[in-house]
């Protein structure tokens, strides 16, 4: 098998803990400012794979790229304390409420300026919104191949292989680099970051990228650039089930109550 040394993007986003997610109740987004973040899980995976891919190719550079606001930083610090060689905060308040389709605009941009790359690894989907779009919208944009939904990926002999999850069994697909990738959650186990990593990456930092960096029209980004548009929202309340508890004797009793409502049926037509 040949070695050789790659030039890698992971694509990775902050995501509100979903267990704190408040949705804004004038413009229906997310409000970011008001839950813990975290990194998307899957995205976790997408880094590790790119992790594992440079541990058995010397010389291969990660670079890791986000669209969020400011405090996504700590996202990309932490990637970078697992291994990751550079890593790019692309922020502008003309970012905000952008759905699937700019922010795949977006993060092209962003990889279009960067420049040369083989390989680009996201995560299957984010836990805020798990559309499984940005991957795939990327991959589009740039005119790349792509393989969704990844358990495991790796190069042979200058070729990408990937084996996707598909209902009914494990398809190995091979492309040609440039192509993109996507991980499944768990499909890994991620690696810790230890204490001298955290503090290189804090010497390293992190670069921020802004709008107009990546040249694309503000009328083509954010809010502005969504065509998705939620026009109301309501909160649906849980129905409240009542149970009922019947002795061995009463089970004639529980019986004929089933019959009388028609869920329980006798004979046939």
């Amino acid at each position: 098998m040949i070695k050789m040394a790659l030039e890698i993007i992971v694509m990775i986003k902050q995501v509100p803990d979903s267990s704190e997610v408040v949705i804004d109740p004038v413009t229906f987004t997310l409000n970011r400012g008001a839950a813990r973040n975290v990194i998307n899980p899957a995205d976790e995976n997408a880094v590790e794979q790119a992790l594992l891919i440079k541990d058995k190719n010397p010389g291969t550079h990660i670079t890791v790229i986000t669209m969020g606001p400011p405090f996504a930083e700590t996202a990309l610090l932490d990637c970078m304390a697992r291994g990751v060689d550079r890593a790019i905060l692309v922020t502008d308040r003309a970012f905000a409420g952008a759905d699937t389709y700019p922010t795949g605009l977006t993060l092209a941009a962003t990889i279009t300026k960067i420049g040369k790359f083989d390989l680009i690894y996201a995560g299957e989907e984010s836990t805020d919104s798990s559309t499984g779009h940005v991957g795939p919208g990327v991959a589009e944009f740039l005119g790349i191949e792509q393989a969704s939904y990844t358990s495991n990926s790796w190069v042979e002999d200058g070729s990408v292989f990937a084996e996707r999850q598909l209902e009914d069994g494990v398809e190995t697909v091979k492309m040609e680099p440039p192509c993109l990738i996507t991980v499944l959650t768990n499909a890994n186990i991620p690696r810790e970051a230890t204490l001298r990593m955290k503090i290189d990456a804090l010497k390293k930092g992190i670069e921020t990228w802004t709008l107009a960096d990546i040249n694309l029209k503000p009328e083509w980004v954010g809010l502005k650039g969504s065509p998705t548009i939620v026009k109301s929202m309501r909160t649906i309340n849980e129905k409240k089930r009542e149970g009922k508890k019947f002795g061995v004797d009463e089970m004639d009793k529980f019986v004929d109550e089933l019959v009388s409502k028609e869920i329980l049926k006798f004979g046939g037509e």
